[in-house]
């Protein structure tokens, strides 16, 4: 199949106070792209019941160059990168209709059984059917992320039913809105041109988790941890940067 392209309208959650479109949105859409594109190749949300293979995202780097306005049409393009080991790479960019280019994002992601939550095996053939294009968006590939030095707690919260996704733990994108409640009043995840996710341990339903900030250059870094044992969840890293 190759490279994946939907249009996508942007929607008033998408968007901030300045009517911008955030990296929660960007994220929200991109998302939106890669599961259509499983759904047409037979691997989507409502093939579940008959392979009992879901995705899980595991790690993530999106750079945000343009922030379009509400109701903004976008031309999403995503593609495989092909598998390495049990990990599958996919990446995106967005464009407006004119050809602006809005966000890369460059993607990992396991394969699970439905019904026990374990990762498996990719099938044999199954990147054959996604397709695999040779093309990466970013030169440099996804790194090990880890918190930094000196972090300290900021914010704790308990999981919550809204939290949950289909694979029945925190969906991603919940994880953008733990990272902007422990940042500093007047600091919005808007402040960072690009951010990088790990995703180590699910969190579920009724979970104690606790957010911890830790400064580096241009940008920090943000840990989500087991409040009690203060084992690690995932590593959230935000960098500023001229493009946007």
């Amino acid at each position: 199949m190759g490279v994946f392209e939907k249009k996508f309208v942007v929607q008033f959650g998408d968007v901030d106070i300045h009517n911008r479109l955030t990296l929660k949105g960007a994220y929200r859409l991109m998302q939106e792209a890669a599961n259509c594109h499983s759904d047409q190749v037979g691997y989507g949300i409502n093939n579940i019941e008959k392979t009992d293979y879901s995705w899980v995202l595991y790690q993530q780097r999106c750079r945000m160059f343009a922030r379009p306005r509400w109701n903004t049409t976008l031309d999403i393009r995503t593609w495989s990168r092909g598998a390495e080991g049990l990990i599958c790479l996919r990446d995106f960019e967005v464009c407006t209709e004119e050809g602006e280019l809005v966000a890369l994002a460059s993607t990992s992601w396991l394969l699970v059984s439905a019904a026990t939550q374990r990762m498996v095996k990719i099938p044999a053939g199954m990147m054959e059917e996604y397709g695999t294009v040779d093309r990466a968006v970013f030169s440099e590939p996804l790194e090990r992320l880890r918190p930094v030095p000196g972090e300290e707690k900021t914010w704790e919260y308990t999981i919550l039913k809204r939290d949950l996704d289909i694979n029945r733990h925190v969906n991603n994108l919940c994880y953008l809105d733990f990272v902007l409640e422990s940042l500093p009043q007047e600091t919005s995840l808007e402040d960072f041109g690009e951010v990088d996710v790990m995703y180590k341990k699910a969190a579920h339903l009724g979970d104690q988790i606790a957010c911890f900030v830790g400064e580096r250059e241009n940008g920090c870094t943000v840990s989500v941890r087991e409040a009690e044992s203060g084992r690690l969840l995932t590593v959230v890293q935000l960098t500023r940067n001229a493009e946007c």
